[in-house]
């Protein structure tokens, strides 16, 4: 009985010592893992450390080399600086006579003025020497006179003042010698100042010519706008000056649109249509005109080349309108009509100098006149006036 409880207690001493002694080995191997671990974390952390110190390096040696390529840069620009300085000076040297040349120039523009000037005064001024002169000579003829009655005086007394009398006839002969001389120089004067009274002359009658040819330009212009008023009456408005004829857009078109309105094709027909078969089928009026314009005029709203589209395609929409509308005019129409857009280069300002929007959105119809024989006539005369 005894042993068996001997034996068991033994039994249960070395059960308690393997637990003891298994709860210590796994303490340990605990601490192992938890050393190990702790030096894996350790390794870890200086290999990242170490990296950042290569990154840091790196980035330490790339920012030197910018910082050497900066300096360079440095000199570089000091160098283009120090360079362009000397271009600036170099320049503005040029600048300078540049500047010199150009106040030579203005000089000289002056003095071409000046000199016109002169020229358009020449004529009073020889007039003023000839009126000189003529009293010079009269002068001289009275100092003449005067010289001959002394000299029949002297002729006299030629025994008393013999040396006197050969002075004053020295003299004389030297009076009469200048005397010669004047009256030359007068007679070419003369002679000098008709040449120019009838240069004179044939430029004003030139001048005078001119000034009809553009007052008969400008009559054929009123004629044609009267012609139109006797045939049109008051019913349809005109620009007196001009003879235009304009259309509202906003009567003809939606803002934005080239297409015409229902309202606008009645409208047209009953001013415009009657309107340009008074320019084309009046021969007395057809035979002034040059041709007839249709126009398409926008405001700004929206950018040039848009509205350059949009005004030609609504100048070309009342064009074709016409085509449609007039069948028996058609050769009459493809001969004097034609269609241009003009965008928004010729707007319409209120009395304030601002935009008025509404009525730069327009159609116009402008005829010309024809006149480039009489201008070439003009250029002529100018050409040889020249």
């Amino acid at each position: 009985m005894f042993k068996k409880e001997s034996c068991k207690e033994e039994q249960n001493f070395w059960i308690s010592y393997a637990d003891l002694m298994a709860g210590l080995l796994f303490v340990f191997i605990l601490v192992v893992g938890a050393i190990v671990v702790r030096y894996v974390y350790v390794q870890q952390d200086l290999e990242k450390k170490r990296r950042a110190l290569g990154l840091t390096a790196q980035a330490l040696e790339t920012k030197n080399k910018k910082l050497q390529e900066l300096h360079a840069a440095l000199r570089q620009s000091s160098e283009a600086l120090a360079a362009e300085k000397t271009r600036s000076e170099a320049l503005r040297q040029k600048l300078t006579l540049s500047a010199g040349e150009v106040a030579k120039l203005k000089a000289l523009l002056l003095d071409e003025e000046e000199r016109e000037k002169g020229l358009q005064s020449e004529i009073g001024m020889l007039q003023h020497d000839l009126n000189s002169t003529a009293e010079v000579l009269a002068a001289r003829s009275e100092r003449v006179t005067t010289l001959e009655e002394n000299l029949s005086r002297a002729q006299s007394m030629v025994q008393m003042q013999r040396h006197r009398a050969d002075m004053l006839e020295q003299n004389l002969t030297s009076l009469q010698h200048v005397m010669l001389l004047k009256e030359d120089e007068i007679a070419a004067l003369g002679k000098k100042l008709l040449a120019q009274s009838a240069a004179r002359q044939q430029l004003v009658e030139e001048l005078n010519i001119t000034k009809a040819k553009i007052k008969n330009l400008t009559g054929i212009r009123i004629r044609v706008v009267n012609r139109l008023r006797e045939k049109l009456g008051d019913s349809i408005e005109i620009d007196p000056k001009s003879g235009a004829l304009r259309f509202a857009s906003n009567i003809l078109f939606d803002e934005g649109a080239y297409r015409l309105k229902p309202g606008a094709r009645k409208a047209l027909k009953a001013i415009l249509q009657k309107y340009i078969q008074t320019l084309l089928q009046d021969e007395e009026i057809r035979n002034y005109i040059d041709g007839i314009t249709i126009e398409g005029h926008t405001n700004t709203s929206g950018s040039y080349l848009y509205n350059l589209a949009l005004s030609q395609k609504r100048a070309l929409e009342v064009m074709k309108f016409l085509y449609e509308s007039d069948p028996a005019n058609r050769a009459l129409y493809s001969r004097y009509l034609s269609a241009s857009g003009r965008s928004y280069a010729d707007l319409i300002y209120d009395e304030n100098g601002n935009e008025d929007k509404e009525a730069s959105r327009r159609i116009e119809i402008k005829f010309r006149i024809k006149n480039e024989k009489a201008v070439k006539e003009l250029e002529k005369f100018l050409e040889h006036r020249e």
